[in-house]
């Protein structure tokens, strides 16, 4: 939790979707962000962008975060998982990354500059592949859907 946050913000939730959606299973962030735009949920906020660094101004002085992001392959492509980094231990290794700087760097960063929301979730997927100009895996792209429920939950019950 960043000691900057102040109780009284009126800023809404943030769902950044996190990748690059011409590099295959990277898009998982962005498709995420557009589908679940279409929902639109009050008091919650939608963007997508390439990179982890760019949501250091975005975040920062927020009740709630939620990231979406692809992970690298360890043994179940398509496979969801959520995680609160500001409250758990994860090894960065866990959650290796395609960006030239990570995640879990610009959360230390965040953290340094005291730029964190109140509360950071990471939903993640498991790739398959970052090809240049491939889509979606089969794998990831069913777990869009999923991704966005759970999310929208979380949001609701927020």
């Amino acid at each position: 939790m960043s000691a900057g946050f102040d109780l009284r913000s009126s800023k809404p939730l943030l769902l950044a979707g996190i990748g690059n959606p011409d590099r295959g299973d990277d898009g998982f962030g962005p498709a995420v962000a557009a589908r679940f735009s279409k929902l639109s949920l009050p008091n919650v906020e939608t963007i997508a962008c390439r990179r982890p660094l760019d949501l250091l101004d975005r975040w920062q002085g927020r009740r709630l975060v939620i990231l979406v992001d692809a992970a690298l392959p360890h043994e179940r492509p398509g496979r969801l998982f959520r995680l609160e980094p500001l409250r758990q231990k994860v090894a960065p290794a866990a959650l290796s990354s395609t960006h030239s700087l990570g995640l879990f760097e610009v959360i230390a960063l965040g953290r340094t500059l005291d730029l964190l929301p109140h509360r950071l979730v990471l939903y993640a997927v498991e790739a398959l592949g970052f090809s240049p100009g491939a889509a979606l895996s089969p794998l990831v792209a069913a777990a869009v859907g999923k991704a966005v429920r759970r999310i929208a939950r979380e949001c609701r019950a927020a």
